[in-house]
């Protein structure tokens, strides 16, 4: 049996290595005759009496017992984390198998490294990733999720501690947007937004950054009388005046009225967006909250009642311009996100209508992104306009699976250069809300893209600078972060089905603490823990996998 999804230059290093016997790693460790037990292979053939599992010489077992022939040997587990590592993430499908346990208190034999508690045999490398600690890009503002819809979901589970836990400190979540429920009828007990918030602080140690976005105003500001719009082209939108202007000054009033509401109950965000998705009118097949906004007051042809109509149409520039006149006086002035488009082409007709003094970061969503594939372009684009506006970009909704939130997560952070990545939504009822966390039936379901998230999220925080970082193969996708103490995080995503055994280029002083971390979407590894970096530098990355390096600085 070979080792999932070998690359094609693996097999050919492996094939080489065992026909002249001299270049695998020193077929250790040996015992009595078992020369080539935990030696790499490709086939049986290259095991004498053992077999070829996951890559490893060894044999299947029941117990301790079936593994006498191999001393020193353990039977681990099918679903023991170990063997789950040793075959890329998936369960071997021999059942047990005969493994040396390894750990604090022993060490592998030879060239074997310990991963995830048991020795397995190394690989030369058949990917390098250079690292380049000095050239250094933008500084990280955080990555976080947003609570919009769920926090009765929150407030209501039974095991507090552990739904806390898994939204804060195991996920290490920096920022949390919230949905503005201020004056919304039913549905404005403010008090358990100031719960939860708390609720993350206790979790973290620290106080994480606040969102507070806005889905729709009070169905009383809007001219169709409701917070939800469905398909209504004509009236999804911000309530006029009794002179007949849009009424911006109640809008602002809102919004101040809003921040008053929040800090009474102690919540004070740290970042305000006036109004999510302002070009998005929702249908009436899916209705949704919403309130549609031009990048400035003019005019806009729309469908009512199967016929083409001009209408006006509020402006974004206006309403922000208002909302910051409000917030004059306020004891902390919260800064602005702008203008949050439901995707990444739609930022520049907003932001060429701004005063660069009206926002302090540039936000926008990635709907309409082919999650594995995103438009390059377009996340260029918004780099180009971060720089030459002075604002960092944050991302700040999408929902994807877990590969697809891993390869968006690089992309937004690399090619954009964004300083925040926001999934969309941190809890939800069923998996079917896309959520990171499924909360049902007294239980919480962790799902692929949390772990996507958290194996960025939990390794780096805020004020960590992204550095340079190049693999020589196209579909690992590298990115390092460095803190201000000088700890060092590596994230390796790999977006295609092949496997890699993967050099970093990274200097580790033999008194530094590591940790490798690994996700495998195809497998059932999720943020498993491999203990510390081999001394030669090589970690396996699957097909469909993340690999985080994590090492601690000075």
């Amino acid at each position: 049996m070979t080792r999932n999804s070998r690359t094609l230059r693996s097999v050919v290093v492996a094939l080489s290595c065992t026909a002249f016997g001299g270049c695998l790693p020193n077929d250790e460790p040996q015992t009595g005759s078992q020369t080539n037990w935990l030696r790499a292979c490709l086939s049986d053939a290259d095991c004498g009496s053992n077999s070829c599992q996951c890559g490893v010489c060894t044999h299947s077992c029941s117990a301790d017992s079936s593994c006498a022939d191999l001393p020193g040997s353990s039977c681990v587990a099918a679903t023991d984390s170990a063997a789950i590592a040793l075959c890329d993430g998936s369960i071997p499908s021999a059942g047990a198998l005969c493994l040396t346990r390894c750990g604090t208190a022993s060490v592998c034999s030879g060239q074997a490294a310990c991963i995830a508690g048991a020795c397995t045999a190394t690989s030369l490398a058949s990917a390098h990733v250079a690292i380049d600690l000095q050239t250094r890009f933008q500084t990280l503002s955080g990555l976080g999720a947003t609570l919009a819809y769920a926090e009765p979901e929150v407030i209501q589970y039974s095991n507090a501690n552990e739904l806390y836990s898994a939204m804060f400190a195991d996920l290490g979540l920096d920022t949390l947007r919230l949905r503005n429920r201020y004056g919304y009828f039913g549905d404005n007990d403010l008090a358990s937004a100031a719960t939860i918030v708390n609720a993350g602080t206790a979790s973290l140690g620290h106080r994480p950054t606040v969102v507070l976005a806005s889905w729709s105003p009070p169905g009383s500001l809007k001219s169709n009388g409701s917070t939800v719009c469905q398909g209504e082209e004509d009236s999804c939108t911000l309530v006029r005046q009794a002179t007949g202007g849009f009424d911006y000054d109640a809008y602002a009033g809102y919004w101040r009225d809003s921040l008053d509401a929040y800090a009474a109950v102690g919540v004070v965000p740290d970042y305000v967006a006036i109004q999510n998705n302002p070009d998005f009118i929702p249908t009436a097949a899916k209705p949704l909250e919403g309130c549609k906004f031009l990048p400035t007051e003019g005019p806009l042809t729309v469908s009512v009642g199967g016929k083409e109509r001009p209408l006006q149409f509020p402006g974004y520039a206006e309403a922000i311009r208002a909302v910051l006149g409000r917030f004059q006086g306020l004891g902390v002035v919260p800064k602005i996100i702008a203008p949050e488009a439901s995707g990444a082409s739609l930022v520049s007709d907003f932001v060429r209508y701004l005063d660069p003094s009206s926002f302090d970061a540039i936000g926008h969503h990635l709907y309409g992104s082919v999650p594995g594939s995103p438009d390059l372009n377009q996340l260029r684009q918004l780099h180009e306009m971060s720089q030459s506006s002075g604002r960092p970009v944050f991302q700040t909704e999408m929902a994807a699976d877990g590969l697809g939130t891993a390869v968006l997560l690089h992309h937004t952070l690399v090619t954009e250069g964004a300083s925040a990545y926001l999934q969309n939504a941190i809890v939800g009822p069923s998996v079917e809300s896309g959520a990171l966390i499924v909360v049902a039936d007294s239980k919480l379901a962790l799902q692929p893209a949390y772990h996507a998230l958290r194996q960025f999220s939990r390794f780096t925080d805020p004020g960590w600078v992204r550095a340079q970082a190049d693999s020589d193969q196209a579909s690992l996708l590298v990115s390092t972060w460095i803190s201000p103490k000088g700890a060092v995080t590596v994230v390796v995503v790999n977006a295609e089905v092949d496997s890699f055994d993967v050099e970093l280029g990274l200097e580790v002083t033999s008194a530094a603490h590591s940790q490798v971390t690994r996700t495998v979407f195809d497998g059932v590894e999720r943020s498993a823990d491999l203990g510390s970096l081999p001394s030669n530098r090589i970690v396996r990355v699957p097909g469909h996998s993340v690999v985080t390096v994590a090492v601690d600085g000075d």
